[in-house]
């Protein structure tokens, strides 16, 4: 119990926050309901897929993942946490599923 609460905290004081400046390069972000309609409508690719495509590539789980408009697109923002204990923040097309960046 205490491994899970001291990670818990790790994750919660260790990650920054988004800065404003990089959130407003993305654009809106989508809600809950917007991202699933746009999934069921065929315009994005499913966030499992694009899970799939990173746990072979890199191991390990997904922390976080957001869809955002941008560039007159749409991207996944992914953490994600390797096997070895990295956290990665992916950005995906979320048309193609084409990773675009890693940081």
């Amino acid at each position: 119990m205490k491994k899970i609460v001291a990670l818990f905290l790790f994750f919660a004081f260790a990650t920054p926050a988004l800065p404003s400046a990089a959130h407003a390069q993305l654009g809106n972000s989508f809600t809950a309901d917007q991202a699933r309609d746009a999934r069921d409508k065929g315009n994005v690719v499913p966030l499992r897929d694009i899970f799939r495509q990173l746990k072979r590539r890199y191991g390990g789980y997904q922390v976080d993942a957001n869809l955002y408009n941008r560039g007159g697109g749409q991207v996944y923002v992914v953490d994600w946490m390797t096997e070895k204990g990295e956290r990665l923040r992916i950005t995906v097309n979320a048309q193609t599923g084409r990773i675009i960046s890693t940081s």
